[in-house]
């Protein structure tokens, strides 16, 4: 439940021990990490699943993220008009009308969808209770899933908190980079590139960082987590792509990270 299986994304935790009810909210930095966590799962198992969600994560993050620029907005809201999770939960009845009696039915025993509901008289879909399907039942359910999603879009929507840090996106520009080599996807590679370029042109004075871009406003100066992050993202395309530029970038920050947020008592930042 706490991963979006409509939309793709990963909602902030969950609130159960089930990990059925999320708290429906959806972060930057957690399906950062949890995109990168995906690729070396794929990579140490072999495991379809996990490139399956890390695609669908990245097709989110691709729809519903990018903000003008490039850059990666912060956050979706939990709540729609006033109420938590509306966005995201469903009916039997609602599942039927859009799908017809017998793919609902179909989809419902795969997700969880009853009458009387799994949460507080909704569903929120699951396989919590089906778990894994045949590779036929798997293909059958993508063309229902895109159905419900076209019908979600057309709901009133979660805010999205659209400021652009610079230390989150330096964690999904690492991940993107990173993952984009491992799944051989240069369009995950092209897409951490251009929010690199955001926030080193957008986001910097005199190439020192800034810490939060919002409608041409910036916050400054940066925190030294913006510099680690950020440095991890230049060193993360520079492996991905070769190209020198983001190695000087690296080094660069990393000078002034020193300069300006090391501790010559502590040895710490």
């Amino acid at each position: 439940g706490i991963y979006d299986h409509l939309g793709g994304g990963f909602a902030r935790y969950s609130v159960d021990d089930r990990w059925l009810v999320p708290h429906f909210e959806k972060m930057l930095y957690d399906n950062a990490q949890l995109l990168e966590l995906l690729a070396l799962a794929w990579r140490k198992t072999g495991d379809d699943l996990y490139r399956r969600r890390a695609r669908e994560t990245v097709e989110w993050l691709t729809r519903e993220m990018v903000v003008a620029g490039g850059g990666f907005a912060s956050s979706l809201d939990a709540d729609s008009e006033g109420e938590e999770g509306k966005f995201y939960v469903w009916s039997l009845a609602e599942i039927e009308r859009l799908l017809g009696a017998e793919d609902a039915a179909f989809f419902a025993k795969a997700y969880d969808i009853t009458a009387g509901g799994n949460f507080e008289g909704h569903n929120i879909p699951n396989r919590l209770l089906s778990g894994s399907a045949s590779a036929e039942e798997e293909a059958r359910l993508v063309p229902l899933r895109a159905k419900l999603l076209a019908a979600r879009a057309r709901r009133v929507r979660p805010g999205l908190d659209d400021k652009v840090l610079a230390d989150w996106n330096g964690l999904m520009i690492a991940a993107l980079a990173n993952a984009g080599a491992m799944f051989d996807e240069p369009d995950w590679i092209a897409l951490s590139a251009r929010a690199f370029r955001f926030v080193s042109d957008s986001m910097t004075r005199d190439g020192r960082l800034g810490h939060s871009w919002r409608a041409g406003g910036l916050l400054f100066p940066g925190l030294s987590s913006d510099y680690g992050a950020m440095i991890r993202a230049a060193l993360a395309l520079h492996r991905a792509t070769g190209e020198g530029s983001f190695l000087e970038r690296a080094a660069e920050w990393e000078a002034l990270l020193e300069r300006h947020h090391a501790s010559p008592e502590t040895g710490g930042y």
